[in-house]
């Protein structure tokens, strides 16, 4: 899911929806599974049964018709070198079909494998990304996943709920090497590239990393559409390709707990947090369910650690001054960027966002300031 132009999902429960952007702490190798942690991937309560191998879903998410590989030399056959490559395939899936293009159109809840997007001709951040992935390596384009890191976002509408995005685009290497992170001299395909930025933490992510992201997101669209078994599935074979990814067990305790099987959604949520103790949206998720239960006192316990790290936290001073900012409410937004920057003193957005407020105060001298400051960080 992107942040850009992505409406935000609001569940009853806070969801970490993985349709594109990322946490700040790297989840830990997780341990042997517990016997209870067994239980509740086995899905029992959901399916009436213990799920087999053979009943989750297995999708090529690479997989391309001949029609499609066909589309994909027609639009790189005038091209002279590989950067031409790489830009003509770009501009033939979303330039508009009057301008002979195939007119490919921003759909944030559409996730889907790269055949039924290209014949659907709409996509959101992920299907894009694999569909782009899929036609660019049937012409020899050294194409792969690029996950790209967003701050969490917070609905200042509603103070109990926080949405965790995640996001995806496009990246290829112009020269291969070990280390998989944004090289200089990478090219970043993005489904809008306008609102592309490339001061975000971004890496390279493998072609099953990819798939388990893929699986989480058709998991929530089933959830939200009331298939609750389909929903299970999905996220049980995410669990399987990547057993490490927070947000999945963050998803996984919400769908029990559509259920109000409140058991199973505490061991998805403690399981996720044992992944990732600093994760805020599972903290949310906790609170919100040992208030649904009558916990009262674990209920305070876990809206205090998130309350207190969401205050230390810069992104999220960040994600508020980008609200207000939104709104118009420029003081506002300047009291919390600086909080952002008091904290972090190196991260270009903070300086970036800073410099478009002081622009829309007309304190010239002060985006100055700001200009300078990105320019030192980013030389």
């Amino acid at each position: 899911m992107m942040i850009t132009r992505l409406q935000k999902i609001v569940l009853r429960l806070l969801i970490a929806l993985a349709v594109s952007g990322c946490a700040s702490v790297k989840p830990t190798q997780s341990k042997p599974y517990s016997a209870s942690i067994i239980d509740v991937l086995s899905g029992k309560t959901i399916l009436g049964h213990a799920v087999t191998d053979s009943e989750l879903p297995d999708v090529n998410i690479f997989a391309i018709t001949p029609q499609m590989e066909a589309f994909a030399k027609k639009a790189v056959r005038h091209s002279d070198n590989y950067f031409e490559k790489i830009k003509s395939l770009h501009v033939a899936l979303l330039s508009a079909p009057k301008s002979g293009g195939y007119g490919i159109s921003y759909s944030a809840y559409f996730t889907e494998e790269p055949k039924v997007t290209f014949e659907q001709r709409q996509a959101n951040c992920l299907s894009f990304t694999l569909l782009y992935v899929a036609l660019a390596r049937s012409v020899g384009i050294d194409a792969f996943v690029n996950e790209v890191e967003i701050p969490p976002t917070w609905d200042l509408r509603n103070k109990k709920e926080m949405v965790f995005l995640r996001h995806v685009n496009v990246k290829v290497p112009m020269s291969r090497d070990t280390v998989h992170i944004l090289k200089q001299d990478d090219v970043v395909i993005d489904l809008e590239m306008d609102r592309y930025r490339a001061t975000y933490n971004q890496h390279e992510i493998s072609d099953v990393d990819a798939a388990a992201q893929f699986y989480s997101n058709r998991a929530m669209e089933y959830m939200e559409n009331g298939n609750l078994v389909e929903s299970f599935l999905n996220l049980r074979k995410s669990i399987n390709l990547n057993n490490r990814q927070t947000y999945v067990w963050s998803n996984l305790g919400a769908l029990y707990s559509r259920q109000r099987l409140w058991r199973e959604a505490e061991l998805a949520y403690l399981h996720g947090l044992e992944l990732n103790p600093n994760d805020l949206t599972v903290m949310n998720n906790l609170a919100f369910l040992y208030r649904q239960t009558g916990d009262k006192e674990r209920e305070q316990k876990f809206s205090h650690l998130a309350q207190r790290y969401r205050e230390s936290n810069p992104f999220f001073q960040y994600t508020l001054a980008m609200s207000a900012f939104d709104i118009g409410n420029y003081d506002e937004s300047l009291q919390y960027v600086q909080k952002a920057i008091d904290r972090e003193k190196t991260d270009v957005r903070f300086y970036q966002l800073a410099s478009s407020i002081y622009e829309k105060q007309g304190r010239d001298s002060k985006v100055r300031e700001m200009q300078n400051k990105i320019k030192k960080l980013t030389m």
